[in-house]
């Protein structure tokens, strides 16, 4: 259930994110800038627990909320829009939900940018022509533009594991000896 009121919140905010009249190549931008300010600010909640409870007890004042939320706008430079919607979240007793909203958030832009995000682990660092090679083909794979995201597992041996969305290849050769394992198991009985 607080996924999808955090889903409803995380729609609102991108349509008044996509609703500013700002040109095609702005929005992307715009949008990483609010999903930026948004973390951050999950970020300062998960690390000071004293502030997170003043933030959402039920026996703190709104307007005494509201005062602690515009002392941290100057401090990290949160846009008025960021502000507006994270009083939005107060008002509603609905910070809690912080960051689950910024991750669906980001998938809500991506959807409408056109844009898949793919996390790629690999069991050492790709170089530049690797990546590039990779991108090709799961943009080809996709027929969208693709943001890649790279993270190394020594654990996968080697190979690679691309995560898109629900959708998972894995190229590991992990995977291929778990896979020649289980073979081997079930031939043998």
């Amino acid at each position: 259930m607080s996924r999808a009121v955090a889903r409803r919140y995380a729609r609102a905010l991108a349509d008044i994110v996509f609703a500013i009249e700002l040109p095609p190549n702005r929005r992307r931008p715009e949008a990483e800038k609010s999903r930026q300010q948004l973390a951050e600010f999950n970020a300062l909640l998960r690390q000071h627990a004293e502030l997170r409870n003043i933030l959402t007890s039920p026996a703190v004042k709104r307007e005494a909320k509201l005062a602690v939320l515009d002392k941290l706008r100057s401090k990290l430079r949160l846009s008025e829009l960021t502000r507006n919607f994270l009083a939005v979240l107060l008002d509603n007793r609905r910070l809690d939900l912080i960051e689950q909203v910024v991750e669906l958030f980001d998938t809500e832009v991506y959807a409408r940018l056109g844009i898949v995000p793919v996390e790629v682990t690999s069991a050492i660092d790709l170089g530049p022509k690797e990546r590039k090679s990779l991108e090709k083909r799961l943009a080809a794979l996709t027929g969208s533009e693709v943001e890649m995201r790279f993270r190394q597992d020594p654990e996968i041996l080697a190979g690679l594991v691309a995560r898109l969305g629900s959708i998972i290849y894995d190229a590991s050769v992990r995977a291929q000896l778990s896979r020649l394992q289980r073979h081997l198991t079930t031939e043998s009985r």
